[in-house]
């Protein structure tokens, strides 16, 4: 039951996953800086300003890059055999053919003495935390002059990020787990790496609709819309995309409001320049006055999951507010709440540093995330629906208390 001077928000399901619909299936994969891309930001802008808000549009550097094949192939005794393989973001245009050999451990990439001019499959933990600027395997990988990179995912599904590094110098794909055993078990043969692509410079970019309130300060609705790269993005994260467009929609027909909000659609999330997000940076460095009159974040990302329970992670609120957010929670009791240690420096994909903040967020590792298999399929309308009503109950509780 609604709490006195908070509405029941009503959500249009139908409108709700139409929105998803578009952004996963007419659209397609959103990496930044590409024609699909901008795509988005056009349908973004023309939502925003028809539900009446005040819309600006930040631009900034961005890299971008386009593929069209990948071809793995190990050259064995018994003849040619063809392997699945996905380019990793970033990765230019190769036509590579060399001895394998495997390399599980940093020490064996560094000391191992005949890796230069080989395809080095990556493995194991070697394989993990790879996707970051320069990181230090890569350095070592491009210093030992591998001919390409081999990296192997932990299980079935291929991430086109395991590697994604747009000043990449050595070719880079990915196997599944499958794949990488039939590497390891061929290691010394010869494998050809054949990838048509390119990196370039782009622009990414920030939707922000703002709706004013009566006091000074504002709630912070963020979600990231572009996706890794190749991946319809249904999870990750065209759902939070998918509200904030529905919630922009609701509060448009709100008379007043004590706060003001500002949704903000932002991109190159994906890209995550060393654990930063390339445009939640952007908006924070451009608006330092907004961002000292933020009240509270409530960002959506890897929601509305078939399978998975509703999660929503509560963070930074000083006591008194915290009991009226958790309030709010407690009307919809299959949402699963994790109250974080006030100790904690609240903390979502979006960082305005210390602002409270709720990250309503699914397990990501139970979720194909950066790969194909991103798909609406993985989603249900009732629980996107869900998961935008308690999100709308929570704003406006927070833009109205």
């Amino acid at each position: 039951m609604a709490q006195q001077g908070e509405r029941r928000l009503e959500v249009d399901q139908d409108r709700l996953w139409n929105h998803l619909r578009v952004l996963c299936e007419e659209i397609g994969p959103r990496l930044s800086g590409t024609p699909a891309d901008e795509g988005t930001v056009q349908y973004m802008v023309e939502h925003f300003r028809r539900c009446g808000a005040e819309v600006e549009l930040q631009d900034y550097a961005c890299p971008a890059w386009e593929h069209e094949s990948t071809e793995l192939a190990l050259l064995g005794a018994d003849g040619t055999e063809q392997l699945p393989a996905f380019a990793q973001t970033f990765t230019e245009e190769c036509d590579v053919e060399a001895e394998s050999v495997c390399v599980g451990t940093r020490e064996e990439l560094e000391f191992a003495p005949d890796l230069e001019g080989k395809v080095l499959v990556l493995y194991d933990r070697l394989a993990t935390g790879l996707a970051s600027d320069r990181n230090p395997s890569v350095l070592t990988a491009e210093e030992r002059q591998a001919a390409a990179l081999v990296a192997v995912s932990p299980d079935e599904t291929v991430s086109t990020k395991l590697v994604r590094d747009p000043f990449l110098r050595v070719p880079a794909v990915a196997v599944a787990q499958s794949v990488g055993r039939k590497l390891r078990q061929n290691e010394g043969e010869r494998l050809r790496l054949r990838v048509r692509a390119r990196r370039y410079d782009s622009t990414g970019h920030n939707v922000i609709g703002r709706f004013a309130g009566e006091e000074p300060g504002h709630v912070v609705v963020p979600a990231h819309y572009d996706t890794a790269a190749e991946s319809p993005g249904a999870t990750d994260n065209a759902s939070g995309t998918a509200v904030v467009l529905e919630l922009c929609e609701i509060f448009a027909a709100a008379s007043r409001r004590k706060l003001g909000i500002d949704f903000i659609a932002y991109g190159a999330e994906e890209y995550g320049r060393n654990g930063y997000n390339l445009g939640a940076v952007e908006y924070v460095r451009r608006h330092p006055s907004e961002t000292a009159l933020a009240r509270a974040v409530v960002e959506p990302d890897c929601i509305g999951m078939a399978d998975l329970p509703p999660m929503v992670r509560v963070m930074g609120f000083p006591s008194d507010r915290k009991e009226g957010v958790l309030g709010v929670l407690r009307r919809f009791p299959r949402y699963v709440v994790d109250v974080r240690p006030d100790t904690e420096p609240p903390h979502t994909a979006f960082d305005l540093v210390g602002v409270p903040a709720l990250a309503f967020v699914n397990d990501y590792g139970k979720v194909p995330i950066h790969t194909a298999q991103d798909t609406i399929d993985l989603m249900r309308p009732d629980e996107l629906g869900f998961s935008a009503e308690v999100i709308a109950a929570v704003v406006e509780h927070l833009t109205s208390s």
